[in-house]
């Protein structure tokens, strides 16, 4: 690999959600990034459908918000009987949430990462790869080296990068060669995926955008609404099951014959996916990281891979381009492990535990009346140990976005950036005393000036809060002189003082 290959600040593997997430917002901060998939074209079918209010709002940091009206909501999650009836429901239309967007919703994936790779072309930082390979990688003292390789003409060409990401899914070709290992959760399971486009309606299948899990069969299935009035199927498959038996077009239709007629749809996708649960447990090696899928898998249960993959492209994209202009230090890039992988383990073994009770459960308990409709909270769990304000209780917690008096989302002010919030009396001589670290950290003061700020700080028990790019709380203060020190001990890492000030663990906060 030549030194004289062109020279990227960051080469991000892997063009799915995670790794487009992360270039765009690269890209828009300006540094020089480089966008490798081996598929020329964006996926035809939907891998991940389910995204949350967090990863919605991350999608309108994107610009994506004109989308939104093209995906559907979703209604109540039911877990059924092999007779059908319902044994648990759960209300998972909760409306707009603290985040400003619906608690759940169905998006099409392809749609998404075409609108994602047409950013990628229009910006003047981001160079696109598509339909290369990525053959090898040196992890160098200076810069890691990629050789790459174009699928249709064979032809071969090397880049280098001061740092490289991989994006690249479960078979990832950046983790091998950090010589990380997976830890695994124990919760493998095989499911044959169906995704039609039906014809007619089906009585059978539940109205009002609802899904369901029906359990206590030889092969439990989930039935899920997608995007553009297509329907999902997956049946859990046993492990003696022949995976080619399964794989027969006559069992799909034999399969389908409870709501439709082989005549009543058309067949988009039928694929057999093994899911596990299983997490990195390296995340960085010096100039090497990795994300989403390659850093951990779950199965579908939660709908929190694609949207645990973005938390990991958002950490990331806030603290790279610091280091990368030389504002921090590169040890900054230790955090995003220390924060992330302890946040992403509650889902995956929460999905790990949901995905083995679905398996063991051959029966299911009778009921007599139908159970009342319980609404699902959120899963948030805590960040890890990383860059926050130690003692302080929200410190690492998803912030809020509340709205202005004319209906502005507070993000749409901000941009991704840090955001500093409160009322005018406790942020009152900040930008005369602080200006100055205000401009060095590109901290946004945003004066707390609409109800829903007001009611938001109130449940904070604070006066101010500090919030990071990407929007986790970094900590809270209630007089100008907290705020003060906030300040300082966020810019205490930037300028690269003692590491005492720098890393505050979360936990003792807690």
């Amino acid at each position: 690999m030549s030194d004289s290959a062109r020279h990227f600040d960051v080469a991000v593997v892997g063009c799915g959600t995670t790794g487009l997430t992360l270039a765009h917002l690269l890209a828009s901060a300006g540094v020089r990034v480089a966008v490798i998939d081996r598929w020329r074209l964006p996926v035809s079918f939907p891998r991940a459908t389910h995204l949350d209010d967090e990863t919605m709002r991350t999608f309108q940091t994107l610009g994506l918000t004109h989308m939104e009206p093209r995906y559907i909501g979703v209604g109540t999650y039911r877990f059924l009987d092999p007779e059908g009836r319902a044994v648990m429901e759960f209300d998972m239309h909760r409306g707009k949430t603290e985040q400003g967007w619906n608690s759940d919703y169905m998006f099409h994936q392809p749609d998404w990462e075409s609108v994602m790779r047409g950013f990628i072309q229009e910006s003047d930082s981001a160079s696109a790869y598509y339909g290369w390979q990525v053959l090898a990688i040196e992890d160098g003292d200076d810069v890691a080296h990629l050789l790459l390789r174009d699928a249709s003409s064979g032809a071969e060409t090397g880049i280098s990068a001061s740092y490289v990401v991989g994006c690249d899914g479960a078979n990832s070709v950046v983790r091998p060669v950090m010589g990380s290992e997976h830890v695994d959760y124990d919760a493998t399971h095989r499911s044959l995926i169906v995704d039609i486009e039906p014809f007619v309606t089906s009585p059978g299948l539940p109205p009002n955008l609802d899904t369901f899990i029906q359990a206590g069969l030889r092969n439990p299935v989930t039935f899920l609404y997608l995007s553009r009035g297509m329907l999902r199927f997956e049946w859990l498959l046993r492990p003696e099951d022949d995976t080619r038996e399964f794989e027969r077009l006559d069992r799909i239709y034999g399969f389908l014959e409870p709501w439709f007629r082989p005549s009543e749809y058309r067949i988009a996708r039928a694929d057999m996916y093994q899911w596990r649960a299983v997490v990195a447990d390296r995340w960085r090696s010096h100039r090497l990281f990795i994300a989403g899928d390659a850093a951990h898998e779950m199965p579908p249960h939660l709908g929190q891979g694609m949207c645990s993959g973005v938390r990991d492209a958002t950490n990331l994209a806030w603290k790279l381009p610091l280091v990368v202009r030389g504002d921090a230090p590169p040890e900054l890039l230790d955090t995003y492990e220390s924060e992330r992988k302890p946040h992403m383990t509650v889902f995956v073994e929460t999905a790990a535990k949901m995905a083995n009770q679905i398996e063991d459960m051959v029966e299911v308990p009778a009921h007599l009346e139908p159970p009342p409709v319980e609404e699902r909270g959120p899963l948030r769990p805590l960040m890890g140990p990383g860059v926050f304000a130690a003692g302080d209780r929200w410190a690492g917690t998803l912030s809020e976005q509340p709205r202005f008096a004319d209906g502005t989302l507070l993000d749409d002010v901000v941009g991704f950036r840090f955001a500093l919030v409160g009322t005018d009396s406790v942020l009152g001589g900040v930008l005369d005393t602080a200006g100055p670290s205000l401009q060095r950290l590109g901290i946004q003061v945003v004066s707390a000036s609409s109800d829903e700020f007001a009611a938001w700080l109130s449940r904070l028990g604070a006066g101010a809060v500090l919030v990071r790019p990407d929007r986790y709380v970094f900590g809270t203060a209630n007089s100008p002189a907290e705020v003060q020190a906030l300040i300082s001990r966020l810019e205490a890492l930037i300028q690269r003082k003692p590491q005492a000030a720098l890393f505050a663990d979360v936990e003792s906060a807690t």
